[in-house]
């Protein structure tokens, strides 16, 4: 079931309950630090998407190929499968109170590093974290190894559907930064923003690599970790 405050996002649009009636799952996700730290301000970490492995279709029925289906179709009972044996695994990958994976471990690590007021975890424990595109990508194996990237399956409405909901939660929850910790998200979504005359005027909004790509991370003159560690002494971090 939705959060009351999220409830009306998106709602009478492509998504016609509302984006997170449909969706609660993928919810933005925070404790009460991201509100009430006198430590910091209010940060908004934006990832790419959730995935799914095949089977969700082929074996559970999930829809999650068809952004028709998905956006719009009556049959909601095929949006994120629950399977018998583990009923957990799909709620999982698509909800946000993600932790204890490298890629969040890496930025906690900047969390960390920024002030010796913070001793996180999970970033959620300071943040708001949150995936950008709505829809789960599909898996293709390319050379032996994976490719997770929504880019290969996004849609036009995809477009609309991610852009409006980011921009109803950043009118609603109100953060001062928002860093995007995937290029292609943070492009699409400036394309959104630009195309519907929309500005937020007082949140900073730029993006990131993935912290789980070690030599895009660590690159001493990249937009990896350095750049993360800086936009938070900059924006973040109460001074």
């Amino acid at each position: 079931m939705a959060t009351d405050k999220y409830s009306n996002i998106g709602k009478d649009g492509i998504v016609k309950e509302g984006i997170f009636v449909r969706f609660p799952d993928f919810e933005p996700v925070s404790k009460d630090n991201y509100w009430n730290s006198n430590k910091h301000k209010k940060l908004l970490i934006v990832a790419e998407s959730s995935y799914f492995e095949d089977e969700a279709e082929s074996v559970y029925k999930s829809v999650f190929k068809d952004p028709v289906a998905w956006y719009t179709g009556e049959d909601t009972q095929h949006l994120i499968p629950i399977p018998e044996t583990e009923p957990k695994k799909y709620t999982t990958k698509v909800n946000n109170w993600k932790a204890g994976y490298t890629p969040f471990n890496n930025l906690c690590k900047s969390i960390n590093n920024v002030s010796n007021d913070f001793h996180c975890s999970a970033v959620y424990e300071e943040a708001m974290f949150y995936n950008y595109f709505l829809r789960p990508a599909t898996v293709r194996v390319i050379r032996g190894k994976k490719n997770l990237s929504f880019k290969k399956d996004c849609t036009q409405l995809d477009r609309e559907v991610a852009g409006t909901a980011l921009c109803g939660i950043i009118e609603l929850d109100r953060p001062d930064i928002v860093i995007f910790v995937s290029k292609y998200a943070f492009l699409e979504f400036k394309k959104h923003i630009d195309s519907k005359g929309c500005s937020f005027n007082n949140t900073h909004i730029d993006f990131v690599y993935h912290p789980s790509l070690p030599l895009s991370w660590n690159h001493r003159n990249g937009n990896g970790r350095q750049k993360f560690e800086r936009l938070l002494s900059e924006y973040w971090i109460v001074k």
